[in-house]
């Protein structure tokens, strides 16, 4: 039997990236046997695309999941993860389904009539989604059943397979990713998988291999492995004149820009819909919804100096915070006093998230103050600006030109891999296998980028021990890839996402309240902020609900949901919930 009679239909996603080929000539796209896509080129890669659509991430929202979020005025927002509360049903992603397409797909390519150089570049980007789906699963449960044939059942995840060791599963994920890079194209200008992909994919899976989450005994090898890795990823991306970009604000408005390595694009018309970014902007520029990716104090104190030394809120003056960082805390971080960084605010006003006493009566609103309300009255002092909590927006990723009718259809590329984080990995695993040199080397360059001074050679770094320089990447990653989705593994990977947030001040984020005390009209408008700074005062405040958290075990490997253990009696939880399955083996 045909293996394509096995399934009822397919549902394309042929515009979810623009390298759409020309319209199908097919009155029914539902049905389609096996002679449509064996014998037909646009028909097998609309099924490819159709992968894209299953797994290519597009979140701009991080999710109060992080150190980097704090959470919203009257709301606690905080997920599972940061109140303690996550069980064995708390996540739950398991795609085979999407994987069962693949092995289809990669069972019956060979046939095809078409060109062979068709059928190498749809098999490349099918074993890389492969790859990437069981990755995904591995960097959450460990071992996972390995299945690489379609079978019989619509519902693989009711066949009744065991758990595959995790050693085993990544050593397929690789395989995966070698196969792969042996048939696709070098470098794609449209936003397929490549080359350069696949090769800063596998790096990026064999430093998780060998991150304490997997390794905990430390072996140098696997850190050697993911070092050879990520330089031979490098090594290729410079013969594709890919780099590190000049601007680093610049990195979501110059699309297809030299550091893109994978990306989800967002454009007319074949993407008009874009994503929201309601939630990230001021309401006033916003429309029904507020509060998300507003970074946390922590994460504003993370970025490092004009001379690369740190911000210590020890003995630094909060009310001059934004005097002399390095570029990414302007590209990034929306303060009180900052300059336009939206459409509607260009020419018009800067960013003001301070209090005031609006009516001279100190008995009213919150200490005697009230929100600044001079742009849209008709949403209430409660709501103007203000609705963070802790005084910051995020400016980081956004579109700068839609405005508030239209701010539904951002068009901002999503950035998933970017030769920084190619670098930042290789950096990792140089320095865990004694190659610290090569891995401050890289710091060097992440830094120069954003514009920190050379000073005596080492731009503010001045660790050198294995230990020191571990410390340094750590932060350095938390401004790098701010918002990005990388934060949550992070802390997950280098086993310190407990100790994290019990290390935190009275184990709450934090952020600031900002009060007006100058004399005279209060600032508005362009207002330059550097020479009113001294009119404000500033202090430190808690986020509206401490964080909790579990013990380090249970975040490394999240708990097999109840749902997927009951359908199959093979499969065994993890040993941190309850179980026997050991996900280190």
């Amino acid at each position: 039997m045909n293996i394509f009679n096995k399934i009822s239909g397919i549902v394309f996603i042929i515009t979810m990236i623009s390298a759409c080929s020309d319209p199908l000539d097919k009155e029914n796209l539902e049905a389609v046997t096996g002679d449509d896509v064996w014998g037909n080129p646009a028909v097998a890669e609309a099924y490819v695309n159709d992968l894209y659509g299953d797994f290519m991430p597009s979140n701009f929202n991080a999710g109060r999941q992080t150190d980097e979020t704090l959470d919203v005025i009257n709301q606690n927002g905080l997920s599972g993860f940061l109140q303690g509360t996550i069980t064995e049903n708390s996540y739950n992603d398991f795609p085979y389904t999407s994987i069962r397409k693949i092995n289809i797909f990669l069972e019956g390519i060979d046939a095809a009539t078409f060109s062979a150089e068709i059928k190498d570049q749809l098999k490349g980007q099918a074993l890389f989604w492969r790859a990437w789906a069981y990755f995904r699963m591995v960097k959450a449960y460990g071992g996972v059943q390995l299945v690489l044939t379609p079978g019989s059942s619509t519902d693989i995840d009711a066949a009744f397979v065991s758990r595959s060791k995790t050693s085993e599963c990544i050593d397929q994920i690789i395989l995966d990713l070698d196969n792969a890079i042996s048939f696709l194209e070098d470098k794609s200008s449209i936003g397929r998988i490549d080359k350069c992909v696949a090769l800063s994919f596998k790096g990026k899976v064999l430093l998780y291999w060998a991150s304490p989450q997997f390794n905990r005994t430390n072996d140098v090898s696997r850190w050697t492995d993911a070092y050879n890795a990520n330089i031979a990823a490098l090594e290729f991306l410079d013969g594709q004149d890919k780099g590190l970009l000049e601007d680093y604000g610049e990195l979501w408005h110059n699309e297809m820009n030299k550091e893109v390595i994978m990306v989800k694009r967002f454009q007319y018309p074949g993407y008009a819909n874009g994503y929201s970014q309601a939630a990230m902007r001021p309401l006033a520029y916003a429309r029904g919804a507020v509060g998300a990716n507003m970074p946390s104090l922590e994460l504003v104190n993370a970025y490092p100096m004009k001379d690369g030394s740190k911000w210590d809120p020890v003995t630094m003056d909060y009310s001059v915070l934004h005097e002399n960082r390095d570029d990414r805390f302007y590209a990034s971080i929306a303060y009180n006093g900052a300059e336009p960084f939206i459409s509607p605010m260009f020419g018009n006003e800067n960013m003001w998230t301070y209090w005031y006493d609006k009516d001279g009566d100190p008995g009213t609103g919150i200490n005697g103050k009230e929100s600044r309300a001079d742009n849209e009255p008709q949403f209430g002092d409660w709501a103007e600006n203000l609705i963070p909590h802790g005084s910051f927006y995020p400016a980081k990723m956004l579109d700068r030109d839609i405005t508030r009718t239209t701010v539904e259809d951002g068009q901002v590329d999503w950035i998933e891999l970017r030769y920084a984080e190619v670098l930042m990995n290789m950096a990792e695993a140089a320095n865990e296998s004694g190659k610290t040199p090569e891995a401050l080397d890289a710091l060097y360059q992440i830094r120069a980028r954003a514009g920190i001074e050379v000073g005596s050679g080492n731009y503010g770094i001045t660790a050198s021990t294995v230990a020191d320089v571990r410390q340094v990447i750590m932060d350095e990653r938390f401004v790098e890839f701010a918002f990005e989705q990388k934060r949550f593994d992070d802390l997950r990977r280098w086993r310190i996402f407990t100790s994290t947030f019990n290390n935190l001040n009275n184990k709450a984020l934090h952020g600031l309240r900002i009060e007006y005390t100058g004399a005279g009209a209060r600032p508005e408008g362009l207002t330059d902020i550097n020479t009113i700074s001294d009119q404000f005062t500033v202090t430190v405040i808690e986020g509206v609900q401490p964080t909790s958290v579990v013990e380090e075990d249970k975040y490394s490997f999240f708990g097999i949901p109840t749902s997927i253990l009951e359908r199959n009696s093979k499969i065994e939880q993890n040993n941190t919930w309850g179980g026997t399955f050991d996900p280190l083996l």
